[in-house]
């Protein structure tokens, strides 16, 4: 059903203009011949396609920002898992020091495996707490690195080169 029969079935376009309006329809189309008529429609067709095409690659783009955002919330979630479960340290006989970034020097009572694979480089020292409190906690490398790459604030203590 065309736009001029449902303004005629709704009373806002009356016989008479319905009428007129076709005719006026009929002699345009007359007046410019097929070629033209076609190389309209083609042009129209032309640009919906164009917006369609921009629509698509908006649209796009928003889900790929989507899909960014949501992995790096899920990679956010899997480091403060890693964090929260990351080794309590001790107790033990070896009182590992290490410097603080504020300059303070503070120590883990380890036990002797704990402080041998410290020192190799296979555990690392971590914040257990918020920025600033003093609860460590050790962590394998591999879960350091990606710990350090969302938060290296909570990175306390690793051997130099191995976060590289």
């Amino acid at each position: 059903m065309s736009l001029r029969d449902q303004l005629k079935k709704a009373n806002i376009l009356s016989d008479k203009d319905s009428k007129r309006l076709a005719h006026e329809a009929r002699v345009e189309r007359t007046e410019k011949g097929r070629e033209q008529l076609e190389a309209e429609a083609a042009a129209r067709q032309k640009e919906i396609e164009g917006l369609t095409a921009k629509e698509r690659e908006r649209i796009r783009l928003e889900q790929e920002a989507a899909d960014r955002q949501r992995k790096q919330r899920e990679e956010m979630a899997a480091v403060h898992a890693l964090l929260a479960d990351a080794k309590k340290p001790g107790p033990g006989a070896v009182k590992f020091y290490f410097e603080a970034v504020d300059g303070t020097l503070p120590w883990l009572e380890l036990a002797p495996r704990e402080a041998q694979e410290v020192r190799a480089g296979q555990l690392c020292v971590v914040r257990g707490g918020p920025s600033g409190s003093h609860t460590y906690r050790l962590l394998p490398l591999d879960a350091t690195r990606r710990v350090a790459r969302l938060r290296p604030d909570a990175v306390v203590f690793a051997p130099r080169g191995v976060l590289v």
